[in-house]
């Protein structure tokens, strides 16, 4: 059920938004068959297409923990919830206390001191930084580093200004907000019990907006009710004094502008919803929103300009210099720079659901749409596979003789020269592929496996109806595992099935020999086949247990060195006596892992994640 899960998942059958929805749970095996994204198109006009993006060059790829670095998406794969500077410099924040800072030429992390999503960030120099996130999260920048700051909150907050170092408000769920005076925080009631989305204020005054046209506003003597009647979702509010200001959410026309006295709806530009706002003056205001679409005002209008290659958008800030800074899912970034828009050239951001290769510098990663991407040692680069179906495993013998798997029983053929659509003699979706010197064996929905003579695939009975998800071998040997903790072994005549001691689903299998397997799967479960029988692996896996989160992939150079990914961007390494958590910081979903080496790993994921562990920074 792994690659149905994830196909699915693809498709848009389970697909998280920006509220920070991180999937842990897989759909039925009948959802691939079903699923389709129903997203209402984008409206048309003038100022709806797209804007010229120019190039940004590459920098030193970004590194997270344990040696991972990302080669793809660029410069980074982190969605970016909120964005924040002063002069040259700027901050960005987002899932997994992810924190980047700009000077100006590029970006590069920074220690945020924990692992909680930021949503938002805030301050009133390079100096005097705060961002703000789930559980009550609050980390403050002196200049030198960031250290989590003492709440007392367990809700979740959304936006954050500072008005002084010691006059900061955050605002959250269930209309709470928490206030900094200069010594501690201090939770408040509003007098509102819908979610607060984002805050803003000049001089002792804030303003917060949110749900169903939630507007609240405090001077420093308590919170008061201004709410608009006709209850849009409010998502983000600026202003360039107490006397205008703006703010914008769903639906996306109008926007509401507050002039002293009450608030007033006035055109916007466009009926997109917007989820960020921010200005440098009365006249030089701009928003972004979903599918990309920017909005500027300049003093008298709103006016659309055009949308940013992005579905959704995190945060916006514009510097006095008249640079603005746009943030989005998948760590993206985009610069408004000298009139001119720019962006990272990165490899894809299809969701990527497999990757193999024949050596450190021939390495296939499949995915979403046909995807196939190639890594030589240097760069990654798009191929052509003349199919559009969602591809869901690689495999091979060498680099001329390479097989990916997916929907609707795709099944492609690599020579060495291009990709060529073999007839697998069915519709099932395939999960998994495995070659070796002696087979060539696939494996999907229904029990399926089928298997490559050199001339044509053939069907193999397996004996079970299960959706087998992965296939791993050692000479005559193979394994399947599936659904209900399927484990099938193929001992050179037939497949028979094993105890593999656990009924979670199994998603991925590998081996360093027939008396050394590992087979991974839903609820953080590890099994080990030592030649005689399945036994679970459980050291070091109490938390990601805890937590039901997903094994996607599994690879390792022997036995004391294997790796296995996971949703939620986690990579874990087992030692041959216990897993440790390698990065918690690797994307949205992992769902790949593959290496030549010891030395040489890589894993993919949703977003066109492809991270590398390696001693060069390639």
């Amino acid at each position: 059920m792994r690659h149905v899960c994830l196909v699915a998942l693809a498709l848009g059958a389970c697909r998280p938004s920006q509220e920070r929805a991180t999937p842990d749970a897989a759909p039925s095996a009948q959802a691939v068959a079903t699923a389709s994204v129903s997203a209402a198109p984008p409206s048309e006009g003038p100022g709806s297409q797209p804007v010229a993006l120019a190039m940004l060059p590459a920098a030193e790829p970004l590194c997270v923990d344990d040696g991972w670095c990302w080669q793809s998406p660029l410069p980074q794969g982190n969605n970016l919830y909120g964005v924040w500077g002063e002069g040259e410099r700027a901050f960005a924040v987002g899932k997994a206390g992810t924190i980047l800072v700009y000077d100006g030429k590029a970006w590069a992390y920074q220690e945020s001191g924990t692992h909680k999503t930021l949503n938002a960030i805030s301050g009133t120099g390079p100096d005097e930084v705060w961002a703000a996130g789930d559980g009550g999260t609050v980390v403050r920048f002196d200049g030198k580093r960031w250290r989590p700051e003492k709440t007392g909150a367990d809700f979740g907050l959304n936006g954050i200004w500072a008005l002084d170092p010691k006059n900061v408000y955050a605002v959250g769920k269930n209309g709470l907000a928490l206030h900094f005076d200069g010594k501690e925080w201090q939770r408040q009631e509003t007098g509102s019990e819908l979610e607060l989305k984002g805050v803003w204020g000049n001089g002792n005054t804030v303003i917060a907006v949110g749900r169903h046209g939630a507007v609240v506003r405090s001077d420093g003597s308590g919170w008061k009710n201004e709410s608009i009647a006709t209850t849009p979702y409010l998502r983000a509010i600026w202003g360039s004094s107490l006397e205008d200001v703006f703010a914008v959410g769903t639906p996306g026309d109008p926007v509401y502008r507050h002039q002293g006295q009450s608030w007033k709806p006035m055109a916007s530009g466009t009926v997109e919803s917007r989820r960020a706002l921010f200005g440098s003056g009365p006249k030089r205001i701009w928003a972004v929103g979903d599918v990309g679409q920017l909005t500027r005002f300049d003093g008298e209008r709103w006016t659309a300009e055009g949308r940013l290659p992005v579905g959704e958008t995190g945060g916006l800030w514009h510097s006095a210099k008249g640079e603005v800074i746009v943030v989005g899912p998948a760590g993206r970034t985009f610069h408004l720079q000298t009139g001119a828009w720019k962006g990272y050239a990165s490899p894809t951001y299809a969701r990527l659901l497999g990757v193999w290769g024949s050596g450190p510098k021939d390495v296939w990663a499949v995915g979403e749409k046909g995807t196939l991407l190639h890594y030589d040692g240097a760069a990654w680069t798009a191929r052509p596979s003349g199919s559009k179906e969602y591809l869901a495993a690689v495999s091979g013998r060498s680099d001329k003789d390479v097989f990916a798997v997916g929907l609707r029983g795709t099944v492609l053929h690599f020579d060495g020269n291009e990709w060529k659509r073999q007839s697998s003699g069915g519709t099932e979706v395939l999960g998994g592929v495995w070659c070796s010197p002696t087979a060539t064996v696939a494996v999907g929905r229904g029990g399926t496996i089928i298997r490559y003579d050199g001339g044509a695939w053939r069907r193999e009975p397996s004996g079970t109806q299960v959706f087998l998800n992965a296939v791993w071998g050692s000479g005559e040997q193979l394994f399947a595992v599936g659904e209900g903790g399927t484990v099938l072994r193929f001992d050179g005549a037939a497949w028979k099935a094993q105890e593999s001691g656990t009924k979670a689903i199994l998603t991925a299998v590998w081996g360093s020999g027939p008396k050394d397997v590992f087979a991974v799967g839903h609820d953080g479960t590890v099994v080990h086949y030592d030649g005689a029988r399945w036994k679970p692996i459980t050291a070091g896996l109490g938390a990601i247990a805890a937590k039901k989160e997903i094994f996607h992939g599994v690879w390792g150079s022997g036995p004391k060195d294997v790796w296995a990914v996971a949703a939620g961007g986690i990579v874990m390494h087992y030692d041959g006596a216990t897993w440790k958590t390698s990065t918690e910081r690797g994307g949205l979903v992992l769902t790949g892992v593959w290496g030549s080496s010891a030395d040489e790993v890589f894993a993919v994921g949703w977003d066109g994640t492809i991270l590398r562990r390696g001693s060069g920074k390639k």
